[in-house]
C-alpha cells in the first residue's frame, strides 16, 4: 500500500537557528519597523527554530520592559492584529541588555550576556548584529565588536553577520570610512547594507511592474513617458527622532537613500538577470546629475520638508526613458503616504 502523501511544507527553506542582536533596540526604528516586522515573520512561521532577539541600547530597560515596548510597537505598527498565542511565544524570545558603544565595560558585559541568552534558548552561537544606530555610532560599534571578540571570521562554523542601516555615513568621506571599517573586520559576504524601504511590497513590485507587465513594459520609454514624479508624504512628524534629525535632516534621511532607490528602480535599464548582485549594481548610473530645489539651486539644506528635482548631467543611454524626475518629502502635509506617478503622452 503506497504511503499517504503529506502536505508540502509552505515554508521549505528556513534559516539556521541564530540570535539577532539589535544595537539601538530602544529607538524609533526598532519600535516602528524591526520588532513589528519580526513579529509578522513569526506569524508567517518563517523564523528559525530556535531563535531569539537581544536588544542593546542606552535605555535602562529589563527584559519585561523591552517586551512591553515591543508589544506597543506591534499593536501600533504591525500589519496584522496581535495573535495572543503567537505573541506569547515571540515575547519569550525577547531580551534586553543596557549598554553603549562608548562604554567598554558594557560591551564586555554584552558578550557575556549573549552567551547566557544562547544557553537559555539552546542556540548554537550563530549571530546577526543589526546596527539600528546613528551613522556616527557605526564605526565605534564595529570596533567594539572586534575588541570584544564578537566579530568572528567567515571561517568560523558559527556564522556572524552584520547589518548596517542607512544612511551610511554623513557624506562621501564618512561613508568611505565606514565601509573601510567594515571591510577591516568582516568579509564582504558577512555585510548587509540595508535600506528598509526596499522591503516594502510596493517597492519590490516595481521591477515586476516594469519588466513583466506586457501592457506597460513596451511603453515605458522616452517616446511615451514625459515625466515621473515620486512623492513621499509622511503622516508622522519628527516625533522622538529630533536628535537624529539634528544630525541628518530630511535630505539625508529620505532623499539620498529611500527616494534615490525608488528613482533607480524606475529609471534603470532591464537587468540581464534578476541575480541580486546584477540588480544591485545596475541602478548605479541612473541618478547621476544635480539635485536642485524649486528655484533650480543645488540643495545644501537639511529642512524637514523638501521638494527637489533631479537634472541629468547627460542624456540617458539609447532606449532608456528620458525622464524629468521629481521628489517631494512632506511632513504632515495631508497628502497620501507615497506614490509614483508617470505622466504618459502620446507618441
Amino acid at each position: 500500500m503506497p504511503p499517504t502523501p503529506t502536505a508540502p511544507d509552505p515554508h521549505p527553506i528556513k534559516p539556521a537557528p541564530c540570535l539577532l542582536v539589535i544595537f539601538g533596540a530602544s529607538g524609533d526604528l526598532a519600535r516602528r519597523k524591526l520588532l513589528p516586522g519580526l513579529y509578522n515573520l513569526a506569524v508567517d512561521g518563517v523564523l528559525p527554530e530556535p531563535f531569539a532577539i537581544a536588544g542593546w541600547g542606552r535605555t535602562g530597560m529589563d527584559d519585561a520592559a523591552f517586551r512591553a515596548m515591543a508589544r506597543r510597537g506591534v499593536e501600533e505598527f504591525s500589519r496584522r492584529p496581535v495573535d495572543e498565542a503567537v505573541w506569547a511565544r515571540f515575547a519569550s524570545r525577547l531580551f534586553f541588555r543596557a549598554g553603549s558603544t562608548d562604554d567598554a565595560a558594557s560591551v564586555e558585559a554584552l558578550s557575556t550576556g549573549l552567551e547566557d541568552i544562547e544557553r537559555t534558548c539552546g542556540l548554537p552561537g550563530n549571530r546577526i548584529f543589526y546596527l539600528a544606530i546613528p551613522p556616527g555610532s557605526v564605526r565605534p560599534a564595529i570596533a567594539d565588536l572586534q575588541r570584544a571578540g564578537l566579530a568572528r571570521p567567515l571561517a568560523d562554523p558559527r556564522y556572524t553577520r552584520i547589518i548596517v542601516e542607512k544612511p551610511i555615513g554623513r557624506d562621501l568621506a564618512t561613508a568611505q570610512a565606514t565601509n573601510d571599517a567594515l571591510a577591516g573586520v568582516f568579509a564582504e559576504s558577512q555585510i548587509f547594507r540595508i535600506d528598509h524601504y526596499l522591503g516594502k511590497e510596493t517597492v519590490q513590485n516595481l521591477l515586476v511592474f516594469r519588466f513583466a507587465n506586457t501592457f506597460f513594459e513596451p511603453i515605458f520609454n522616452q517616446r511615451y513617458i514625459d515625466q515621473v514624479q515620486i512623492t513621499v508624504a509622511e503622516t508622522n512628524g519628527v516625533g522622538s527622532r529630533a536628535g537624529y534629525y539634528e544630525q541628518a535632516g530630511a535630505l539625508r534621511d529620505m532623499v539620498q537613500n529611500h527616494m534615490l532607490q525608488l528613482l533607480t528602480l524606475v529609471a534603470m535599464e532591464p537587468p540581464a538577470s534578476f541575480d541580486a548582485n546584477r540588480v544591485r549594481d545596475l541602478p548605479i548610473p541612473a541618478p547621476r546629475g544635480q539635485i536642485l530645489d524649486r528655484e533650480g539651486q543645488p540643495i545644501v539644506t537639511s529642512r524637514t520638508t523638501n521638494a527637489v528635482q533631479i537634472v541629468p548631467s547627460a542624456l540617458p543611454p539609447a532606449g532608456a526613458p528620458r525622464l524629468a524626475l521629481y521628489r517631494r518629502l512632506g511632513g504632515l502635509l495631508g497628502l497620501s503616504p507615497g506614490r509614483i506617478e508617470a505622466l504618459v503622452i502620446r507618441g
